[in-house]
């Protein structure tokens, strides 16, 4: 067998059900079978004054799924946290949500994810050596179906047969940037920020602000803590509810959808019909009804008779926006979180909502445990 490059790989890794982290193992395998050292770190483990070694035969990886055409906000966080290493070689590849059905595969996108990992890297001094993303099946359960095994081990198996042919090119020094693959994520890139140039900034706020806030549990939920426990973010809490515990979604969560994929009981829900309620609350035309009051208690409109110009009314109209969501928000989130604590209410969410017939999914190799990551295997042993 010919000496590869690199002697050692560290990969850094991010998962929510599982995919990254599969693919992570898989690439640990075939790195063993070339003779170099690996090591498999999920990035809240990670010890930078200890893990990275500065020399020329040791390579850094970093793994992470695909949200809205960028890396996730904890990754992206990590990826600013790491500290500047002149030469390290590193290589950047994202997981992205496929689709089959029959013998049609839709390929995901990841956008501009492993761009922006990439730029971020080569900017903090590391020699980035690839840069490519992988389809493995689609996790967001929150809207469609879980995939049938039978096409979920077909992504799979045919990603799995793609690492066997890039990675031990890259574990020999080979470079990878000019692909089919990044050229197609390359024509994402262009189209989006021609169409919505804000749109990858746009979902990651999106997610926080509104997505995590239609998550809930049934009445399967017995109150055993799990997903607040291994929640990858801590985005989760266990409030009392009348004889039990409720998990209660905080604006940490990222939709990774482990809560969901992993609950034994299927007890997490995205409630659907919550979700039109909500867009409802949050539509509501707060800026014209000021605009109306203050007319008519007060004789002012800004543009009709001149106070403020058109540009600045606009303005004040979008800050008064801003002031009126984050608190319906949260406090709509809050009624209904009280609400589904009513048998009756939370049977009618939980029918209301298309998760509650859905297939759920999480990578079928990949156990809980696989993904908690030391500190909360730590604090999951304590408590």
């Amino acid at each position: 067998m010919d000496e590869m490059t690199y002697k050692e790989a560290l990969l850094y890794v991010i998962s929510g059900t599982g995919n990254t982290y599969r693919v992570s193992r898989w690439i640990e395998e075939i790195a063993d079978r070339h003779q170099v050292k690996t090591k498999v770190v999920m990035i809240e483990d990670a010890d930078f004054d200890n893990d990275i070694h500065i020399s020329p035969d040791f390579l850094v990886a970093l793994l992470f799924p695909t949200h809205g055409f960028m890396p996730p906000w904890s990754m992206i966080k990590f990826l600013f946290r790491m500290p500047k290493r002149t030469g390290v070689p590193v290589l950047c590849v994202a997981t992205r949500g496929a689709l089959k059905f029959g013998s049609l595969q839709i390929p995901g996108a990841s956008g501009f994810a492993t761009f922006f990992a990439a730029i971020l890297m080569f900017l903090k001094g590391y020699r980035v050596k690839a840069v490519f993303s992988l389809d493995m099946p689609s996790n967001f359960i929150s809207f469609h179906w879980g995939l049938h095994s039978k096409n979920v081990a077909k992504i799979s198996n045919k990603t799995r047969s793609r690492l066997e042919l890039l990675i031990p090119g890259i574990l020999n020094g080979r470079r990878i940037f000019f692909t089919r693959n990044n050229l197609w994520e390359f024509a994402w890139c262009v189209f989006l920020f021609w169409l919505l140039p804000l749109l990858p900034i746009a979902y990651l706020i999106i997610a926080r602000m509104f997505m995590a806030k239609v998550m809930f549990s049934n009445h399967k939920c017995v109150g055993c803590g799990m997903c607040a426990r291994l929640c990858p973010n801590q985005a989760i809490v266990m409030k009392d509810a009348g004889p039990k515990k409720r998990p209660y979604w905080t604006y940490h969560c990222e939709n990774c959808m482990r809560c969901m994929g992993y609950c034994s009981k299927k007890a997490v829900e995205a409630g659907h019909s919550w979700a039109v309620m909500l867009y409802f609350v949050i539509s509501v035309p707060v800026v014209s009804y000021v605009w109306m009051w203050l007319h008519v208690a007060l004789d002012f409109y800004p543009v009709r008779y001149g106070y403020l110009s058109t540009e600045v009314a606009h303005y004040f109209g979008f800050l008064l926006y801003i002031v009126y969501f984050l608190p319906a928000v949260f406090l709509s989130y809050w009624i209904f979180w009280h609400l589904i604590q009513f048998p009756v209410f939370n049977k009618f969410f939980s029918i209301t909502t298309l998760t509650h017939y859905y297939r759920r999914y999480h990578e079928s190799e990949t156990k809980l445990k696989d993904l908690s990551g030391n500190k909360h295997k730590k604090t999951s042993s304590a408590s």
